[in-house]
């Protein structure tokens, strides 16, 4: 039998509590997930204590995006965050097209 049939058989949910606190969405028309995740980036976040939202994390754009590269940057860089070239195990999330194919590694 294969093993994650085994596993999936076995496995227990454990509700957890949320560690990063909810945030409202940004309104974004469904014409792609590129937009609406350069959208959510785009959009600033405030936040109350001065800290930045995107704290440290790094970022890494893949595929052919309707914003510049360049432009988005500048939007993960107000947020606090920072675009990289090269996706390892530091990268929070990458900003990707709906068509992009992303091979992951784990």
């Amino acid at each position: 039998m294969d093993q994650s049939v085994e596993f999936s058989k076995k496995y227990k949910y454990v509700k957890r509590d949320r560690i990063l606190p909810k945030v409202s969405e940004p309104s974004v028309s469904s014409a792609s997930v590129g937009s609406a995740a350069e959208a959510a980036v785009g959009t600033a976040v405030k936040a109350g204590d001065g800290a930045k939202p995107l704290n440290r994390m790094q970022f890494v754009i893949i595929g052919k995006t309707s914003k510049k590269k360049a432009d988005l940057g500048k939007a993960v860089a107000e947020l606090g965050g920072k675009l990289v070239t090269a996706v390892d195990d530091k990268v929070a999330a990458c900003i990707s097209t709906k068509g992009a194919l992303v091979i992951s590694v784990m």
